[in-house]
């Protein structure tokens, strides 16, 4: 096992203090016996001045005084050449050597210019040499030094000659481009330890902020950095209380992870509260790490606190919802349902989503009694996004994002899918059918509407193959995940599986089954809605299957026999093969189309 000077002198200190005059003797003759020849003047220099008494006892010689003077006299060679070395780097007269070309592996029209570099001055070698005296230096309580070589390191960039403009490397690119072997992290850790031991008390918090808020330390943990080293750190105390005050006054997404790893693993419950409530102009994500605690802590006081931050909080940020649906699982943790559904409202008003209404809609045991809430923050929700993004561009940090205070936003999607769900059927069909053409359907809302549609009109308990195609397409374009649906249920159990495409699909299924069973259509509004989806799928077919995108003819084969399903749960008799059939003779030559068909229950009439 290797030891520092430290672990060794303790060591030594601890096996010779019981030992005799004569055991002592006996150890001194045996390292005179392996001295080198080099180093007896100096061990007998070391003798003659240990035998001395000094006066003043702050004087008196220590042997693990020389040691450390002459360890730090080594490191301060290797310190001063290393310098040398980086200045060297950083006037270019070391520098790698680059090779461009263009990379079309992602296709012709997607080329990317890269380079191949090589190394012959030995640059790499340079920060490799520069990360083992660092961590040399830390474990030696030489943090000056560290610190000096820990700047030199992670602020210098390499130019590398292309003959041209030349390009510069990082530390971390030159790690990537697989020209130094250095351990980043440990780097970072090393480096910011000796920064914390080399600062004084009241500025560590100060300075230690300004290193983090450089790229090259995102993703750094300040809990991991402050126990790397030998020593018991000092201050911490002061430390902790000084980098949360820091944080709280400063904008942006790390900063606030920062501050919440800071509060929650060095605050007390009320001290926890006290600084989310401090710091939720800023960091409003702070009550949803502290709520959460509570939760997981059974904590009596989670429901006040998410009360609380629903109080402070402004309406118009997403992360409120989060924080309402937190609440939501304490309600039902404690067995109050109405409180849960109030939490739900919350949660939709801040972060007005498909999934947040559903949840209303299929969850609630009356949720008719909400319908004008929902409404109203329906129609309160307005595009915030380019006040946003000027709040951004304000705080002057290019590399930053504020999705803390990011605004509740609808796009035109998440329009038409309320639309929908609140009953408007009517303004949902008028938007689906405003396609006039069977191609270029991406991102409009068709995309959603013939299958939700198709759903809703769909009479039958189970979901035939067509209409379970069209659940899956659901899933797909809406993003719809399990995992979001069942925030704020408290599913404890469930919670901790993991979410696959079938768990998500079945999920839908039930949510929108709920859903629908309260919904009221008239059989004129489904003859209605019949006949433009009949327009709409014949449109879309005949496009898809004229133009030969064989890719697509598995979703138009579906889309066909849905709504054949549809018509036959509705009493139509054999509509879906009648359906399927009329397709394949309207496209006799498509033999690929036709096996498509026949998968989704066209009857075949192949000759045998």
């Amino acid at each position: 096992m290797r030891m520092n000077l430290r672990e060794f002198t303790e060591a030594v200190d601890r096996e010779t203090k019981e030992m005799s005059r004569e055991e002592l003797w006996l150890l001194v003759h045996s390292l005179v016996r392996k001295m080198p020849e080099e180093a007896r003047e100096e061990f007998l220099d070391l003798i003659r001045r240990t035998r001395k008494k000094e006066t003043d006892s702050k004087q008196a010689y220590d042997m693990n005084v020389l040691a450390r003077e002459r360890d730090k006299r080594d490191i301060h060679e290797l310190l001063t050449r290393l310098e040398e070395q980086f200045h060297e780097i950083e006037e270019s007269t070391l520098a790698l050597q680059a090779e461009g070309y263009e990379d079309y592996s992602s296709g012709y029209w997607d080329s990317d210019w890269v380079y191949e570099y090589e190394d012959p001055e030995g640059i790499g070698e340079i920060f490799e040499k520069a990360d083992n005296l660092i961590q040399h230096c830390v474990n030696d309580g030489f943090y000056e030094e560290a610190v000096k070589l820990f700047d030199l390191a992670v602020g210098t960039e390499v130019y590398a000659d292309n003959g041209g403009d030349g390009v510069f490397l990082s530390l971390k690119d030159m790690v990537g481009e697989h020209l130094a072997s250095v351990d980043c992290e440990r780097l970072i850790a090393n480096g910011l330890y000796a920064v914390y031991q080399n600062t004084e008390p009241d500025q560590r918090a100060q300075k230690l902020y300004d290193y983090l808020n450089c790229t090259f330390f995102r993703g750094t943990q300040v809990e991991a950095i402050l126990s790397v080293g030998q020593e018991e750190l000092e201050g911490q105390e002061m430390f902790w209380k000084s980098w949360i005050q820091l944080l709280t006054d400063k904008p942006g997404d790390t900063v606030g992870k920062y501050l919440e790893e800071a509060v929650l693993f060095h605050c007390t419950e009320e001290e926890m509260i006290e600084a989310a409530h401090k710091a939720v102009s800023l960091h409003p994500g702070l009550y949803l790490a502290v709520v959460k605690k509570l939760v997981e802590n059974d904590g009596a006081c989670a429901l006040d606190t998410g009360r609380t931050a629903l109080r402070e909080i402004n309406v118009k940020y997403k992360i409120r919802g989060s924080i309402a649906l937190m609440a939501a699982d304490a309600a039902l943790k404690k067995g109050d349902r109405k409180m849960a559904e109030q939490y739900w409202l919350e949660a939709f008003r801040s972060d007005t989503t498909a999934v947040n209404y559903l949840r209303i809609a299929a969850e609630c045991d009356e949720p008719e009694r909400y319908r004008d809430e929902l409404l109203q923050a329906i129609h309160s929700c307005q595009a915030f996004r380019s006040d946003s993004d000027r709040e951004n561009r304000d705080y002057g940090n290019r590399f930053e994002s504020y999705g803390e205070i990011s605004r509740n936003f609808m796009d035109d999607e998440e329009r038409f899918l309320l639309c929908f769900l609140s009953g408007d059927f009517d303004a949902a069909m008028e938007k689906c059918a405003d396609v006039r053409e069977g191609l270029g359907w991406t991102g409009h809302v068709v995309k959603c509407g013939i299958p939700l549609f198709l759903l809703l009109l769909l009479q039958s308990g189970t979901l035939p193959a067509g209409c379970r195609e069209q659940l899956r397409t659901l899933v797909s374009e809406m993003g719809f995940q399990k995992k979001d649906y069942e925030r704020g249920l408290y599913k404890e159990s469930e919670s901790q599986e993991k979410s696959d495409g079938y768990e998500n699909l079945d999920s839908l299924e039930k949510a929108f089954s709920k859903w629908k069973a309260r919904q009221v259509v008239s059989a004129d509004q489904a003859e209605k809605y019949l006949a433009q989806l009949n327009r709409l799928i014949h449109m879309r077919v005949e496009a898809i299957v004229s133009g030969q995108h064989r890719g697509h003819y598995g979703n138009v084969a579906a889309l066909a026999a849905a709504l054949g399903e549809v018509r036959e749960s509705r009493g139509e008799l054999f509509a879906k093969s009648r359906i399927l059939l009329d397709y394949k003779a309207e496209f006799p030559r498509h033999s690929s189309f036709h096996a498509k068909l026949r998968a989704y229950g066209m009857p075949d009439t192949r000759k045998r």
